[in-house]
């Protein structure tokens, strides 16, 4: 049994919560990026290691989350839920704000593919658990890379599970502890800095050459698309490195502390990444964002990030992860073969959806 009552290391929380606040910063950038080159810079600064570095987050603590050394029936039913419920919450909104689409239950380019491939990835280390880490990480990044050569888009989200497989790997083979050691030098919080303040110029100041990586960073293109000339598994390795060198950057440079509200906020950044893009299209479609754009330049790009920023606070607070917490002590109180049945009944029901109405 996995021991769970170890000090908490709070550098993780802080992490997490500058991450997601980036995440929705991200997420309100993207809706600017054709109004706006400040705003393509925060998009391609943002994506280019906010989806690796909560991967590896999730990779580094899912051993807390396996019962005898067996991943979490409950744990994967509960990411389950969320994600269909999510999936369908979008569905509905874009629908609402006059987007013709379809109802994918099994791929879509939505926020919610998050979810399935954390499912996908609990149970692939699970599998892999006993093979070394020397064979287990390249090869993850040798499929990474050739993914890129086949077209398989959203359809059951294998472009992103093979594309962040890595950085989940990654942080499954190491401990918080030997990443807190590690983030702690000197010499790697001068080095995280020095880069950190190096990319984020050139996000700005070479914002034509960097910005066609966007479809990279986001893990779901094959080279054949994306707007560079000759692009091939070279721009793929390139990609990994930026993501993680920022991803060992931002970790280095946060505080092991615990800051006042924030860092308990921390703990509830899943709620943020369930709630946020929701979010997102309401203001969308009640004119929210044609508002800000009213109120001319630069206020309506200050508005924006401020807007963005105060929604990830927001949705940090206790009160907007406690139907989550709910939800998910109803599902730990069910029987374990009861949950595997309900797991099973789930995705049967999903697949018949998707073979009645397809998209």
């Amino acid at each position: 049994m996995v021991d769970n009552s170890k000090p908490r290391i709070f550098k993780f929380d802080n992490v997490k919560l500058l991450v997601m606040i980036l995440v929705v910063v991200g997420s309100f950038a993207e809706k600017f990026t054709d109004n706006s080159d400040m705003f393509r810079s925060w998009f391609i600064f943002v994506n280019s290691f906010a989806a690796p570095l909560y991967i590896f987050l999730n990779g580094l603590f899912q051993k807390k989350f396996q019962k005898d050394y067996r991943p979490n029936l409950h744990k994967i039913s509960y990411y389950l839920i969320l994600g269909f419920i999510l999936k369908i919450a979008i569905f509905a909104l874009r629908r609402f704000n006059g987007e013709q689409i379809g109802l994918d239950l099994f791929g879509s380019a939505g926020i919610d593919w998050y979810f399935f491939v954390i499912v996908m990835y609990t149970i692939t280390l699970y599998l892999l658990k006993d093979v070394h880490p020397g064979i287990v990480i390249p090869a993850t990044i040798v499929l990474g890379v050739a993914a890129g050569f086949f077209p398989l888009g959203d359809s059951f989200y294998l472009m992103r599970y093979f594309v962040f497989l890595p950085f989940y790997a990654a942080g499954y083979y190491l401990t918080p502890a030997k990443v807190r050691r590690f983030s702690h030098r000197t010499q790697v919080n001068l080095a995280g800095v020095a880069f950190l303040v190096i990319y984020f110029i050139l996000c700005f100041r070479m914002r034509d050459t960097i910005y066609p990586l966007r479809m990279l960073f986001t893990g779901r293109n094959p080279y054949s698309i994306v707007p560079i000339e000759g692009c091939t598994f070279y721009h793929r390795l390139l990609c990994y490195g930026i993501s993680a060198v920022m991803i060992i950057s931002v970790i280095a440079i946060i505080p092991n502390r615990k800051v006042p509200l924030l860092t308990h906020m921390g703990r509830n950044t899943l709620s943020v990444l369930f709630w946020h893009y929701p979010i997102v299209l309401l203001l969308w479609h009640f004119g929210g964002f044609d508002f800000l754009l009213s109120l001319g330049d630069p206020l309506w790009k200050f508005s924006v990030l401020t807007v963005a920023v105060l929604t990830a606070l927001l949705l940090s607070f206790d009160i907007f992860s406690w139907p989550l917490r709910k939800l998910q002590a109803l599902i730990d109180k069910i029987p374990l073969i009861p949950c595997i049945v309900m797991d099973s009944v789930m995705l049967i029901a999903a697949a018949v959806v998707n073979i009645w109405f397809p998209i």
